[in-house]
C-alpha cells in the first residue's frame, strides 16, 4: 500500500527484491520445493489459476484441448486455501475501492497515515471476505457427509473463477497498456540509447481504452461468466 511516489523509488524496490530473495532462498535451503508450493506468494497464485486452463496431457503425453473444469475439480482441499482465495479476492476488490472517488477525496484531505490506513483496511476486506466464506459454507445443509471444519476448503477452489473474472475486469487494461510500455521499455532498461529488441521506437496502442464500450462489456462478461463457473465447480463438489 505504498504510495506511488514512495512505492515505485529504486531504494524501496531494491529492498523489496532483497528482501523477499533472502525470504525465498532461506526458505528453499530449509524445506526444499515444497517451500515454492506452500508459501511463495507467486507459486501459489499461479498454480492455483493455472487450474483453470484448458490444455491438459493425455496418456500418452500429448497435449489435449479439457474443460475449463477438469483441472479446477482436482484442487485438493487444504487448511491455507481458504486464505489464499480471500486474499486473491480481497485484494482486487480493495484495489478497486482504492481508485473510487470518495477514496481519493478521502485520502487527499486527509494524506497524514494514508499507507497505514489502506494496509488495514486492505487486511480488514480479506479477513471479511474469508469470512462470510467461512459462515456461509460452513453449515451442516451445505455439503452433507462433509464436516463443518473442513468444508470451507472444500469448496473454496469455486472462488478461483471469481477471482479470475474480477482481475480480469480491473487489470485487463493495464495488463495490455501497461504491458506494451514494458515490451518498449525492455529494449533500454537503463536508458542508454540501446535497443535491444526492436522495440525501442514503437508506442504504446491505446485502442482498448479508446473503446470503452468494448471494454466496458468485456469486463461485465469477465465477471458474470466467473460467477457462472464458479457456481458449477461448487455444484460439481
Amino acid at each position: 500500500c505504498i504510495r506511488d511516489r514512495v512505492g515505485t523509488t529504486l531504494p524501496v524496490l531494491a529492498a523489496w527484491f532483497a528482501g523477499y530473495a533472502v525470504v525465498a532462498l532461506g526458505g528453499a535451503v530449509l524445506f526444499g520445493p515444497t517451500w515454492f508450493a506452500r508459501a511463495d506468494p507467486f507459486e501459489v497464485y499461479s498454480t492455483l489459476v493455472a487450474h483453470l486452463s484448458p490444455w491438459s496431457r493425455d496418456h500418452r503425453g500429448r497435449l489435449e484441448v479439457v474443460g475449463p473444469l477438469h483441472h479446477l475439480s482436482r484442487v485438493e482441499p487444504g487448511p491455507g486455501l481458504l486464505a489464499v482465495v480471500s486474499v486473491l479476492l480481497g485484494s482486487t476488490a480493495f484495489d478497486s475501492y482504492r481508485e473510487s472517488a470518495s477514496w481519493l477525496r478521502f485520502t487527499q484531505a486527509n494524506p497524514d497515515g494514508v499507507v497505514l490506513l489502506e494496509t488495514l483496511l486492505l487486511l480488514a476486506v480479506c479477513t471479511l471476505l474469508g469470512g462470510l466464506f467461512w459462515l456461509a459454507t460452513s453449515t451442516e445443509t451445505v455439503v452433507r457427509g462433509i464436516s463443518r471444519r473442513t468444508a470451507p476448503s472444500y469448496l473454496a477452489h469455486a472462488v478461483v473463477p471469481i477471482v479470475v473474472g474480477y482481475m480480469t475486469a480491473h487489470y485487463l487494461t493495464l495488463l495490455v497498456e501497461t504491458g506494451q510500455s514494458t515490451l518498449i521499455q525492455a529494449s533500454d532498461p537503463l536508458g542508454r540509447g540501446w535497443n535491444l529488441f526492436g522495440t525501442a521506437d514503437r508506442h504504446v496502442d491505446l485502442w482498448l481504452s479508446l473503446h470503452p464500450e468494448l471494454l466496458a462489456t468485456v469486463k461485465v462478461l469477465a465477471i458474470v461468466l466467473g460467477h457462472v463457473v464458479g457456481v458449477v465447480a461448487a455444484h460439481d463438489r
